[in-house]
């Protein structure tokens, strides 16, 4: 069993004002791939390296499998880590590399040829074995920090930024790798990493953090679906989501958003939403997904309530769609166009605001509509 249990855990660094981790509260199941996931300096690598015992706890408590580990040594917490640089010794060959932790856990010889034939194998790197790191590549290199990993067998596997130093390609493979190493583990592991293309395609939940503390905890769909603030709504999603500043206003018993330059029906599936709000509807942001700003004809006829003229500052054809950067006054939009779409910038379009998917943030606390105040949900 490998479950991980935060108990309101704090990091407090010398001449610093404010923790660089506060009041991080969070359990793991057991065999959860959870990905840590923010901008640098958000705390979540320090927040891994106090699981690991790397860093000392100045507040609150941490549990693996049941066992307070505060104190335990690290070498003594069953966890295996992969660092960011490998962290490979050069002298050494891939297998003696491999080896060294369960050597030094006085592990019978015969065993350790077995489990590190077993990780090698199934890495696909047995043919290396025999090599020094000076002779492999990054990605080879990072298997073998991901082999040594794996032979210690741990109750939780710990990756700290394991695929940064990798180009994209190999960001790819490796990431579909490490995903196939835990669907057949079955092995807790922890992740962490500011890139939320990362997080979105390998954890089964993310946690979203932001100068310290947790912003949204959730699996990857609803993250995107359900932000909690709009500081999740803009780190998760690329190019991320639009956001216009203006108002909610009620007219006739029919609900608007509108600033100086737009006034656009809010549907009646959001009417109830924004009737609970305990918020100023006078300051309000709209957050709608360029996904959800269309071009299309077909969207113009179904939507005509949503339309919205604009003006094309530039286009970025990105292979499989194009992604329009559009002005409305002074509200900018990017929408996502079909491939080949004729629409070039300097052109006056007809956008479709699609008011059904859209999100509602107060402008003051950034806290969602639909969150209700719950930043943990």
């Amino acid at each position: 069993m490998g479950s991980v249990a935060f108990n309101h855990v704090y990091k407090y660094y010398k001449g610093e004002a404010n923790p660089s981790v506060n009041d991080f509260h969070l359990d793991v199941a057991d065999g959860e791939f959870l990905v840590l996931v923010g901008p640098s300096g958000c705390g979540k690598s320090t927040t891994l390296r106090m699981l690991a015992g790397l860093e000392e706890v100045s507040q609150g408590d941490i549990y693996i499998d049941g066992k307070f580990i505060n104190y335990v040594s690290p070498k003594n917490r069953d966890i295996a880590m992969v660092f960011q640089n490998y962290a490979l010794y050069p002298n050494m060959t891939v297998f003696e590399n491999m080896a060294l932790g369960l050597q030094l856990h006085k592990v019978a010889k015969h065993e350790i040829e077995q489990r590190v034939s077993r990780a090698a194998k199934m890495l696909e790197i047995s043919h290396f074995l025999t090599k020094r790191p000076g002779q492999l590549s990054g990605g080879q290199k990072q298997r073998v920090a991901l082999g040594r990993a794996l032979v210690r067998e741990p109750q939780v596997f710990l990756m700290d930024e394991p695929l940064s130093n990798l180009d994209a390609k190999l960001r790819t493979q490796t990431r579909v790798e490490i995903s196939k190493l835990h669907s057949e583990l079955r092995t807790t592991m922890v992740y962490v990493t500011h890139d939320q293309t990362e997080a979105m395609t390998m954890g089964t939940r993310i946690v979203v953090m932001e100068k310290g503390k947790i912003q949204q905890v959730a699996p990857p769909q609803h993250l995107y679906d359900h932000p909690n603030n709009m500081f999740v709504a803009g780190f998760i999603g690329t190019p991320q989501m639009n956001f216009i500043p203006g108002a909610i206003v009620s007219e006739h018993n029919v609900f608007y958003f509108e600033n100086r330059r737009l006034k656009i029906r809010v549907p009646e599936s959001r009417c109830a939403q924004i009737a609970a709000a305990r918020t100023n509807l006078r300051q309000v942001v709209l957050g709608i997904r360029p996904e959800y700003v269309l071009s299309e004809s077909w969207a113009l006829e179904q939507y005509p309530d949503w339309r919205i003229t604009a003006i094309v500052d530039s286009r970025e054809p990105m292979g499989s769609n194009t992604f329009l950067h559009a002005k409305s006054g002074d509200d900018t939009f990017i929408s996502r166009a079909e491939a080949h779409t004729p629409i070039q910038p300097g052109d006056t379009v007809s956008l479709v605001v699609r008011m059904d998917r859209a999100h509602f943030f107060d402008s003051e606390s950034g806290v969602s509509f639909a969150a209700q105040g719950d930043l943990r949900s």
